[in-house]
């Protein structure tokens, strides 16, 4: 897959007040990216733990100390479910 590489300036005191890791910015940026995209449909479930570099339950863990909502549902645990039984 083709790869995109994005660079920006961010200013450290605002990396400060928003309790960004500046040894790890990178790594957060693409999480946060990843759940912006999520939360907003705009990526799966899976494409969001993939391009967040996390697993499901990492993905998860984060949704619920940001306060997103995770929207994974009875029916989604289903499917997952079948899927797994067929591997």
């Amino acid at each position: 897959m083709k790869q995109l590489h994005v660079e920006f300036d961010l200013p450290a005191l605002l990396a400060a007040q928003a309790g960004l890791d500046v040894d790890n910015l990178s790594l957060q940026a693409r999480r946060l990216l990843a759940l912006f995209l999520f939360e907003h449909g705009r990526l799966s479930l899976g494409k969001a733990c993939e391009i967040g570099g996390m697993s499901y339950w990492e993905f998860a863990d984060l949704n619920r100390q940001l306060g997103i909502p995770f929207g994974y549902s009875e029916s989604d645990l289903q499917d997952d479910l079948v899927r797994l039984s067929s591997v």
